[in-house]
């Protein structure tokens, strides 16, 4: 038993018992990603300074704050013996794996050195709420307050659908039945969109156990550093997807703390900072949960309540049914199990069955805002043979009602859904070009007000695409000037300073990018913000006109920029990712996220993945930049250019068709 690699260096690991598996994956990603699994360990234990000295003194206040790696432990604890043996023999994998692994972040010519500390069996816990415990819907609500204090009643227009929410964007799922397919049997497919990272936060495997009475084959994604196959995945005879689901699940409570009747558990953490003296950090538990933000100096906290500090659980529970899922009613029975962040999952297997529904915890508060318990049941709905459902972050039922006031706009969700409709039969690769749709929806409000005699030559042509068309330049164009001018607007100025929480929390502070994702609500109103909607887009159309009768093109001007570790902790790192040129845009299917005041793009689709129940090896999936971490690997960027071009690669599950690897264990 042993790892294979297909020509991607994709790992297809094979054992003979469940633990097995687990410890050849932990090798294999080991292998592949040393300095991610290492950077993303010493985050969730509140470490990062250690290493990255005071640039990381930030990110480990608010980890010991938040209580990180303590409720990995106890969510680990709290397992079943045989998750816990799993994620034991996963952790045993990564170990050895890393032994000799190469990392030139830590071991190059100007490596950091070693890292401190090791992998624990609870680690990949950890890891996991690293990447999504600000996922949720707490930063926003920061920002929400902020806007609320600033503007009143006039904050409801920093909205997506319709009622407060969070910044637009997200991921795309959908499956359609069989009776829509060139095969006859559901596909499924789907893009998370995230942050871009170097490498890419998710990693793509194949997990197959020989073991006659525990017999699993699955191809998927995970986060490196945590085993098995979590959101996307090709088990044979069930696929799934998901995509955020935008519920409220985490409150927010300013506590008084001078009386100290509100905090239960203070003690005082020492963060040890590379080259500086070590910072003592104040950690304060209440019953609702840790304070994130204040302390006992100030005399106020923020609590952070969240489903994963109530129960003591992150949803592990899931992931050993997930593996061992044959139909939609075994992955709908481990979604059971999950906890947060709460997704929808769009799930369908080869008997035909086709369904979307809402997986993890969303409390039910009462008038006060206390929570009284979790809703149940969670909004679920199915698709027929000649069906399809489509999810986009948006509020794809009535029944949402349950998760959240807000959602994404419902601009991606539909053009899917228009896309799917006008298709033919579906195969894999059709579905795949589905997800690389550019057309520009959103702007219909901002379009309608630009006045006749200001509409560029051969705007009627366009149509809408956000490629490299003049009609996508002059748009973009004129959308920026558009934001700049309601930015500029005098009531916004509160809103303009830097985040008062520091640089953590600052992406949700980000007014150019709240004005940008609200801007058709804001245009349809009378009088934003004081401002007169019509004239104000008149003169930017005019200012676009009189500056540059040619702007450079869309996709020049909006550039892949993945952020490699050490850049999202402002330290200098010699690039290696290509600035590869983007079409697509925020609102469209194809989620390569605008930032205003920048030539990049630094979220997007961090993976695509068409699943086809009829014949697996059929199946597309693909990653920006490839599968190995390190530069001098062939496979750092091999995927990068067919994942540019909106495409994706075959999997391929035969065997014979893959290399064994020589070095393994």
């Amino acid at each position: 038993m042993s790892i294979w690699r297909d020509q991607w260096g994709i790992p297809h690991v094979r054992g003979a018992s469940l633990t097995e598996v687990a410890r050849l994956q932990g090798w294999a990603t080991a292998r592949d990603r040393a300095w991610q699994l290492e950077i993303e360990r010493l985050r969730g234990e509140g470490r990062a300074a250690e290493l990255l000295g005071p640039a990381g003194v930030g990110w480990d206040t608010f980890a010991r704050r938040a209580r990180l790696e303590a409720v990995a432990r106890e969510s680990f604890e709290r397992l079943d013996q045989e998750t816990q043996e799993f994620l034991t023999a996963y952790v045993s994998g990564v170990r050895s794996g890393l032994e000799g692994a190469s990392c030139p972040e830590l071991d190059g010519p100007d490596g950091l050195g070693p890292a401190p500390g090791t992998w624990q069996p609870w680690t990949p816990l950890a890891v996991f709420w690293v990447q999504q415990i600000l996922f949720g819907s707490f930063p926003s609500k920061l920002f929400s307050a902020r806007a609320a204090r600033v503007l009143g009643a006039d904050a409801e227009l920093f909205r997506t659908e319709g009622l407060t929410g969070g910044l637009s964007g997200g991921s795309n799922a959908y499956a359609v039945g069989g009776g829509r397919t060139r095969a006859g049997a559901p596909i499924v497919a789907g893009d998370p969109h995230r942050v871009f990272e170097a490498p890419n936060v998710y990693l793509q495997v194949r997990l197959a156990c020989t073991d006659p009475d525990d017999a699993f084959d699955v191809v998927g994604m995970t986060f490196p550093g945590i085993p098995g196959v979590q959101h996307f995945a090709h088990a044979g005879q069930v696929a799934w997807g998901i995509t955020n689901a935008m519920a409220d699940y985490q409150d927010l409570y300013r506590v008084d703390l001078r009386s100290g009747s509100e905090v239960v558990r203070r003690s005082v953490e020492t963060v040890l900072v590379r080259g500086q003296e070590p910072v003592e950090v104040e950690v304060l538990e209440t019953d609702r949960g840790p304070v994130v933000l204040g302390g006992s100096d100030e005399g106020w906290g923020e609590v952070l309540r969240s489903p994963g500090h109530e129960l003591g659980d992150l949803g592990f529970g899931a992931l050993l049914p997930l593996l061992r899922a044959r139909s939609v009613a075994d992955v709908e029975a481990a979604v059971e199990r999950w906890v947060e962040p709460v997704n929808n999952w769009v799930i369908a297997d080869v008997a035909g069955d086709v369904v979307h529904t809402a997986g993890g915890r969303v409390p039910r508060r009462d008038e006060a805002g206390e929570w009284t318990g979790w809703v149940d049941p969670l909004p679920r709905r199915t698709a027929s043979t000649d069906g399809s459902v489509v999810t986009a972050n948006d509020r794809c039922m009535p029944e949402f009602d349950v998760l959240a006031a807000g959602f994404a706009p419902p601009f991606r969700a539909h053009r899917i859904a228009q896309l799917l409709d006008e298709a033919g039969p579906l195969d894999a690769d059709h579905a795949v070009a589905v997800l690389a749709d550019t057309t520009q929806t959103a702007g219909a409000p901002l379009l309608a007000l630009v006045p006749v005699d200001l509409h560029p030559r051969g705007l009627a042509e366009w149509d809408g695409a956000m490629d490299g068309s003049p009609g996508a330049a002059w748009y973009a164009a004129l959308r920026a000037e558009v934001v700049d001018r309601i930015c500029a607007a005098p009531v916004l100025a509160p809103l303009r300073e830097p985040s008062e929480h520091g640089p953590l929390y600052e992406p949700w502070f980000s007014l150019s990018a709240r004005v940008a994702s609200a801007l058709h609500i804001i245009l349809a109103a009378e009088k934003p913000f004081g401002l007169d909607p019509r004239a104000l887009v008149a003169d930017a159309a005019k200012a676009v006109r009189d500056a540059d009768p040619e702007p450079t093109t869309w996709p020049d001007q909006h550039r892949f920029w993945p952020l490699h570790a050490l850049e999202q902790f402002d330290l200098p790192h010699t690039r290696t990712a290509p600035a590869t040129p983007l079409p697509g845009d925020t609102d469209t299917v194809r989620c390569n996220a605008w930032i205003p005041g920048t030539s990049v793009t630094v979220r997007g689709s961090v993976a695509r993945y068409a699943w086809d129940l009829a014949d697996r090896d059929n199946s597309r999936w693909v990653v920006p930049l490839g599968v190995s971490g390190d530069p001098d690997d062939p496979h750092h960027t091999d995927q990068h250019d067919t994942w540019a071009r909106g495409g994706a690669v075959r999997v391929v599950t035969d065997w014979s068709l893959l290399t064994e690897e020589k070095t393994c264990p």
